[in-house]
């Protein structure tokens, strides 16, 4: 009975030491430090016509901001022409030039904003500027500086433009639905420790030439570094 009793004893007091271990858990050990996202290095290459096409530096992207009218129409009387948008709305851009020694190419983001909800004319809060650059598929554009009805991204290189651009009597256009085999993808669209965005994109485009013809612009890679404008009144 005896030898039962100091089991019993013992029991307790494993279960007692037991709780009391639960109740204080022992701190768990070091956890592992967040990667340090480094700033991106600004970049850009691609091949038009079998030719590659490069430039990269820090600090290479030069970015200018900008509105139009939206959704514009042509209209032409006897002795002159203008485009004329929608009142209520505009299309926002932002450009970004990168250029080197083996290459040059201006990559535009493009969204219509409602005036009403822009803040100060002419550039939205930045809420709305980062969803410019939401990862993800981007169209690109077809009427960029014309009709200016579509979101997502327009191509500028010293071959050509991706977009039909109105040039008054000189006006070549593409049928529509031209740039439906291409694509702008962002890959990835984070904050790195500069407070800056980490941009990295890939893309294709058709390039149309001043006469119209056609060239496919292939093997698009992009890295950005962006510190981008908006307006802090705004959102």
């Amino acid at each position: 009975m005896k030898h039962l009793n100091l089991i019993f004893a013992f029991a307790l007091l494993t279960a007692f030491a037991s709780c009391k271990k639960s109740n204080h858990p022992e701190p768990e050990g070091n956890q592992p430090a967040k990667p340090v996202i480094a700033a991106f290095r600004d970049s850009v290459s691609y091949t038009i016509d079998g030719k590659n096409y490069s430039a990269s530096g820090i600090n290479l992207n030069d970015i200018a901001t900008g509105y139009q009218d939206a959704n514009r129409k042509l209209v032409v009387n006897s002795s002159s022409y203008a485009l004329i948008g929608h009142p209520d709305s505009m299309m926002y851009y932002q450009k970004n030039y990168l250029a080197g020694k083996n290459g040059s190419i201006r990559i535009i983001f493009l969204k219509k904003y409602l005036k009403s909800t822009r803040g100060m004319p002419g550039m939205p809060g930045l809420n709305n500027v980062l969803k410019l650059f939401t990862a993800g598929q981007h169209s690109v554009v077809e009427d960029f500086g014309w009709q200016n009805t579509q979101n997502g991204v327009a191509i500028e290189v010293p071959q050509g433009t991706s977009y039909n651009a109105y040039n008054g009597i000189k006006t070549i256009v593409a049928s529509p639905g031209f740039q439906k085999n291409s694509f702008f993808e962002v890959t990835d669209f984070v904050i790195n420790a500069s407070r800056s965005y980490n941009l990295k994109a890939k893309f294709t485009a058709i390039i149309l030439d001043e006469a119209g013809k056609q060239k496919k612009l292939e093997n698009g890679y992009l890295q950005l570094n962006l510190v981008p404008p908006y307006n802090t009144l705004a959102d």
